[in-house]
């Protein structure tokens, strides 16, 4: 009869911590994230400017996205590993003849998959991939 208490604390105690990854879960895409790298077609390196190309992603399915000199917005859905972004609404200021703008919308609108570890998340679009990491 000893153990009964201690079997009911034992419940308790695991109904009031986080649970623990199922084998169901999956990852999600929340959080503010900076673009280290990108694959865009033939094309594919590291970014030059720290900053200018992130992407914020809210629980409300909001994602806000810098890039380069111009700002945009849409609405996205994740569900498993899947992510479709909406159409894209940016400002379209000139950034210069090197500015990733077009290729780097295009990705993000063409979003299909993605990855999440503790330290990148990895956006693949039919042309590609884009690797983040989390902003600081």
């Amino acid at each position: 009869m000893r153990n009964v208490p201690l079997g009911i604390a034992a419940l308790i105690l695991a109904s009031c911590s986080d649970p623990a990854a199922a084998p169901g879960d999956f990852p999600n895409v929340t959080g503010s994230w900076v673009l280290e790298s990108f694959q865009i077609g033939e094309a594919a390196g590291m970014v030059d400017e720290p900053g200018a190309y992130t992407a914020e992603f809210s629980a409300q399915g909001k994602v806000s996205a810098r890039a380069d000199c111009n700002r945009c917005s849409a609405s996205y859905s994740a569900a498993g590993t899947s992510l479709e972004i909406g159409a894209l609404a940016c400002t379209r200021a000139y950034c210069g003849d090197d500015s990733l703008f077009d290729d780097y919308v295009a990705a993000l609108d063409g979003a299909a998959t993605f990855e999440r570890s503790s330290s990148s998340l990895v956006i693949r679009h039919p042309r590609g991939s884009l690797r983040f990491v989390p902003a600081s």
